[in-house]
């Protein structure tokens, strides 16, 4: 396992943990506001509020997986299999102008392996091909491969993917 330096997941997870301190204030006003006038323009900034929450906690989860992997693995890359769940992130060289069936073939080959254990670790199996559970991320990281992130929830005794359709078609592939 290499080193690397855990006090920038550290500090990404403070940042998140504050932002959610900071909306939680926010929407405990707006909820005061809306007690003592509750017409629709109010019950709007709640509701924006609540979503402005939720999107908070998602970064937390995600700064607090992160920093899991980077402890776990030493490396920004890996799978984090707790809780029913697989998340984590993978990098993977693939080409520029590479078809589809080369492209899945590079996914899986780069994956399958770390997917199949973390299944393993929660006592399931896989229910799809490894590519299946991944959505690209945007960009390349700084050596040029393609980092893609990677979900799957336990479903009964296999492990679904837990990546949009949407999501996944939304990508440039």
């Amino acid at each position: 396992m290499s080193s690397i330096d855990l006090s920038r997941y550290e500090a990404d997870l403070a940042a998140a943990e504050a932002e959610v301190k900071r909306l939680r204030a926010e929407n405990a006003k707006l909820a005061d506001t809306y007690r003592g006038d509750p017409a629709e323009d109010a019950r709007e900034l709640l509701r924006r509020g609540a979503a402005s929450l939720a999107a908070a906690k998602g970064r937390v989860e995600a700064a607090r997986v992160a920093l899991q992997i980077a402890q776990k693995t030493g490396s920004p890359y890996g799978l984090l299999a707790r809780d029913g769940h697989v998340l984590g992130t993978v990098a993977v060289a693939i080409p520029g102008g590479t078809q589809s069936g080369e492209r899945t073939r590079l996914i899986e080959e780069a994956l399958s392996t770390e997917l199949t254990a973390a299944a393993r670790e929660l006592g399931v199996v896989l229910a799809a091909p490894a590519e299946r559970y991944t959505r690209e991320r945007p960009g390349r990281d700084a050596e040029g491969r393609t980092v893609l992130d990677v979900a799957g929830r336990a479903e009964g005794d296999v492990l679904m993917p837990a990546v949009s359709k949407a999501a996944k078609n939304t990508r440039g592939s």
